[in-house]
């Protein structure tokens, strides 16, 4: 886990100096005006990841009691500095996550950009000048006939025949999510197991790592005769392309002993971006999306076939509810 280097104390109040002493290990030397939340960060990893009935693995790991760890739950005395470090490589946070709540954008070492490589990109922005008014003018043509080839296409038998969706098109509604439900017997769309039995990502991983930076929510319930290792190891591949913040605060993952024989996705988007930026595939998909943003698709049952089928609304409210007891029931997993 990658810790904040950057961390700084919060300025408290004088009657509560001997906490700040105890948060930093010695008397504080930056000002900072954000707000302490760690009893309630903690609380709500504690919970998310499955430890609220018994946090003894919590206790031996951090080398706390009982009684000081509910001490910091109600923010009634903080750890030293030490302690604070263990808890956040624990739960694989960062220290401002842990202490403040604010998730740290990931950092991406690219490393020295060789001489070679500046002198190709300053001639492809060359390149890419001189033939710019020539897309102008081709853009400007095609912009007349946008709005009719769009509705030609939805139009058409093979766009919108039976509600069929493929992957293309299910990824770029998903760029459009607020929030997403996935039921999968194994999440083998997300991540793909080789012949050699690596993992490795599979069709749909990358968009849900590029949703989290923008604060969409997912629900991955998954059955627990199949689903357990390809929870484990979607949530390291997303932690590893989105950082462990964004994971602990936005990702959810349950394994259910209910038989899972199809896999269904349940997704509420941001209806008006969507229907202005993609007219078509919005034409294709209107009657199925409700009042309030809600769509849901039935995944393929196998390999074999090339697409999924969006549902109707009577089937698509049965689905959400059918999700949310089963999730209600499920075993939270880490």
């Amino acid at each position: 886990m990658k810790l904040n280097s950057n961390l700084r104390v919060v300025q408290l109040d004088d009657r509560t100096t001997n906490d700040r002493e105890n948060l930093g290990g010695g008397p504080m030397t930056q000002v900072d005006r954000r707000t302490v939340k760690l009893g309630a960060v903690l609380g709500s990893l504690i919970e998310r990841q499955g430890y609220s009935r018994n946090r003894q693995k919590i206790l031996d790991s951090v080398g706390v009691s009982s009684s000081a760890l509910s001490q910091y739950l109600r923010d009634q005395s903080r750890p030293s500095f030490e302690k604070l470090v263990s808890l956040a490589t624990f739960f694989d946070v960062s220290l401002d996550y842990l202490v403040f709540g604010q998730r740290e954008a990931p950092s991406v070492d690219t490393g020295p950009v060789p001489a070679m490589i500046e002198h190709a990109l300053a001639d492809a922005r060359a390149r890419t000048s001189r033939h710019a008014a020539i897309v102008r003018r081709i853009t400007r043509v095609l912009a007349d006939r946008v709005d009719d080839v769009a509705r030609e296409l939805a139009e058409t038998p093979n766009a919108s025949r039976e509600g069929l969706l493929q992957d293309d098109e299910l990824l770029r509604l998903e760029r459009y999510a607020r929030g997403v439900d996935v039921l999968s017997p194994d999440l083998d769309f997300d991540v793909v197991t080789l012949p050699d039995g690596t993992a490795a990502a599979g069709a749909f991983l990358e968009q849900v790592a590029s949703n989290l930076a923008r604060n969409c929510a997912y629900r991955f319930l998954a059955s627990a005769e199949e689903g357990s290792d390809s929870q484990s190891t979607l949530r390291e591949m997303l932690i590893a392309r989105a950082g462990g913040d964004d994971v602990a605060a936005l990702c959810n993952f349950r394994l259910t002993t209910v038989p899972v024989m199809v896999g269904v996705c349940l997704l509420e988007i941001d209806v008006v971006s969507f229907s202005a930026e993609e007219p078509a595939l919005y034409e294709q998909l209107e009657s199925y999306i409700s009042n309030e943003g809600w769509i849901g698709y039935a995944i393929r049952p196998n390999r074999e076939s090339n697409a999924d089928m969006a549902m109707s609304k009577d089937r698509r409210e049965r689905a959400r509810v059918a999700f949310e007891s089963a999730w209600r029931s499920a075993k939270v997993t880490v």
